[in-house]
């Protein structure tokens, strides 16, 4: 396989709504179904009713496309000194996308997007000892132009709460 060929097999960024081919109905029985990301394809195919090759194929569109990932995950709070907040930051509205594109970057950041409402960004960032909420906030965040306030939320409990591993 060539140097394109593998690019072209890689998750494609989600940049923008028009970018996101839409899930039908079978793509999104198939996720449903792959919640366990170990579960056969072979038992995904009896239980949404395709054949193994077809649920495969599906799964291996949705991947190239970057509207699928299969990953582990974990609660923060399951690993000894780490932490997750949800921050939330009100920006200049013209630096909006130059801003997450800076946050995006940062460490221990697991996800962050525009949003409506009364904040511009949310990103969701995992924390340890040697990654600290402060230093996140005094090393990083506040030297992102743009950014004109900011309200954390920690995570406290969750049954289902999970994320990558960043760190």
């Amino acid at each position: 396989m060539n140097k394109s060929e593998e690019e072209e097999n890689l998750p494609q960024p989600l940049d923008s709504p028009e970018s996101v081919r839409k899930l039908d109905k079978l793509d999104l029985d198939i996720i449903r179904n792959l919640w366990d990301g170990r579960r056969p394809y072979s038992e995904v195919a009896q239980a949404v009713g395709l054949t193994t090759n077809t649920v495969r194929n599906r799964v291996n569109r949705m991947l190239g496309e970057g509207n699928l990932q299969i990953i582990s995950l974990v609660h923060p709070r399951a690993i000894s000194g780490h932490s997750a907040a949800f921050i939330c930051i009100k920006a200049i509205p013209r630096k909006i996308s130059k801003i997450m594109e800076e946050i995006s970057k940062l460490k221990g950041v697991v996800a962050a997007s525009t949003v409506s409402g009364r904040f511009d960004i949310i990103a969701v960032v995992m924390f340890n000892e040697e990654h600290s909420y402060n230093k996140f906030l005094e090393e990083k965040l506040q030297r992102i132009p743009g950014i004109l306030s900011t309200e954390t939320f920690f995570v406290i409990s969750g049954k289902t709460f999970q994320l990558r591993y960043v760190l």
